[in-house]
């Protein structure tokens, strides 16, 4: 299996400071030009299906893209690859709650015209993929990318199950989230390299990892070549 991890376009919460932030922002003007850009470097890449996190804003960053592509695209939305603490309002602990996150059919609004085959796991219902849950703990957050780990293991990579049609390695992109990124490279990496010490993770910023023979190997890291200069963007805090 091969595998990309894409941070989210620029979202209205990447470009305010932390007290202005909402719990399910859009992503911004800057945001919609990162991923028009990020979609015409995708035209170059074959993939076999796309993982997206069910927050707007990688939603909106999945959707610029396969306006992009003229080729049908199989979309899977995962109930377990959203950003570290989930979907909440608030800053700190005395303002901090829980919010509801999009529901199944408002997601499927937004991607269902431009998208061949789309999947929304289950657990995702009319009541919010969140539904005002309290704020996800740090220690729930890593537990999770053992659990998205053994997932892309299982449906893609394990002993050539999930091999594309035309017998290859399949490929598979993901759009997530700084936070959530670095906690699965690190999962992935089995701990071997700080992600932490990677630097600001960029809007669209393209990692690549090969996984073969039970372990993963990080080929690229962090890469915007796709980006002109004054549309790199990274504000993570």
């Amino acid at each position: 299996m091969q595998l990309y991890l894409i941070r989210h376009a620029e979202s209205g919460n990447n470009a305010v400071p932390t007290y202005q932030r909402s719990e399910d922002p859009s992503i911004t003007s800057v945001g919609r030009l990162q991923a028009e850009h990020l979609g015409n470097w995708i035209k170059t890449l074959r993939f076999d299906a796309m993982i997206t996190s069910p927050f707007r804003r990688t939603l909106e960053t999945t959707r610029t893209v396969l306006q992009a592509n003229s080729k049908p695209s199989d979309v899977r939305i995962w109930d377990s690859v959203f950003e570290r603490g989930g979907c909440y309002r608030g800053w700190n602990a005395s303002n901090v709650a829980g919010a509801r996150g999009m529901g199944r059919s408002e997601i499927l609004n937004e991607l269902s015209d431009v998208v061949g085959t789309l999947t929304i796991d289950e657990t995702i219902g009319e009541t919010g993929w969140w539904g005002e849950q309290p704020r996800e703990t740090d220690d729930a957050a890593i537990e999770r990318t053992g659990i998205v780990a053994e997932r892309l293991v299982r449906e893609f990579g394990g002993d050539g199950k999930g091999s594309s049609e035309n017998g290859q390695s399949p490929v598979i992109v993901m759009v997530t989230h700084a936070d959530f990124k670095r906690l699965l490279l690190s999962r992935l990496l089995d701990s071997k390299a700080d992600a932490m010490r990677f630097g600001p993770l960029r809007n669209t910023g393209v990692t690549r990892l090969n996984y073969a023979k039970n372990q993963w190997q990080l080929d690229i890291l962090n890469s915007v070549t796709h980006l002109p200069a004054r549309l790199i963007t990274g504000n993570e805090h």
